[in-house]
C-alpha cells in the first residue's frame, strides 16, 4: 500500500486534496496540480472565481424575485422562508467571493497558514498570502477526507515550518 503522502524523485512532497488533486510544497512555493509530477510550473495569478460569483448572484436575484411574488400573492410563510433562504445563500456567496482560484502561491509572499478542521466536513488548509498588486488574498485548500491523510498533511507542513 502507498502512502498517502510521498515524496518523488525530485524531492517534491505532496498530500491529497478534496478534489482529488495534488497539494505540493516546495522549497519555493506551494503548487496545486492534478498530477503528482508536473512539467512546468504556472505563474501566480490571483483571480476570483467570477463564474461561481455570476452563476450564485442570479440564484441569489432569482430567490428574490420569487419572495417578493410569495408575499404579493399572499403565501407568508413560502416568502418568510425565502427571505431567510436568501439571507443564507448571500451570506455563503460572500464567502466564495473571498477566496483565489490561484495555483501557484510563492512562499516568500505567505502571511499566514491556519488548519481549520470543522465538525462536519473537510478539514481545510486557510492560506493568507500578499498577491502581485501588494493586497492580501486567501487561499482554501480542502484536504481529502480520510484521517490518514489528514495526519500526514498536518505532519507535512509542520515538518516544512509552515504551521
Amino acid at each position: 500500500m502507498d502512502p498517502i503522502v510521498t515524496e518523488n524523485t525530485e524531492g517534491t512532497t505532496y498530500f491529497i486534496t478534496a478534489d482529488a488533486g495534488y497539494c505540493h510544497i516546495l522549497p519555493e512555493n506551494i503548487l496545486l496540480t492534478t498530477h503528482t509530477t508536473f512539467a512546468d510550473m504556472p505563474e501566480p495569478d490571483d483571480k476570483r472565481n467570477t463564474t461561481a460569483l455570476l452563476v450564485g448572484g442570479l440564484g441569489v436575484a432569482f430567490g428574490c424575485f420569487l419572495m417578493v411574488n410569495f408575499f404579493i400573492v399572499g403565501f407568508y410563510l413560502m416568502g418568510l422562508l425565502f427571505l431567510l433562504g436568501m439571507f443564507y445563500a448571500a451570506k455563503q456567496l460572500a464567502d466564495v467571493a473571498r477566496y483565489s482560484t490561484i495555483k501557484n502561491i510563492p512562499r516568500k509572499d505567505l502571511d499566514k497558514l491556519s488548519i481549520y478542521n470543522p465538525r462536519f466536513g473537510y478539514m481545510y488548509l486557510l492560506i493568507r498570502f500578499k498577491n502581485e498588486k501588494g493586497k492580501y488574498s486567501l487561499k482554501k485548500i480542502k484536504m481529502y477526507d480520510s484521517q490518514q491523510n489528514e495526519l500526514q498533511a498536518v505532519k507535512l507542513l509542520r515538518a516544512q515550518g509552515l504551521i
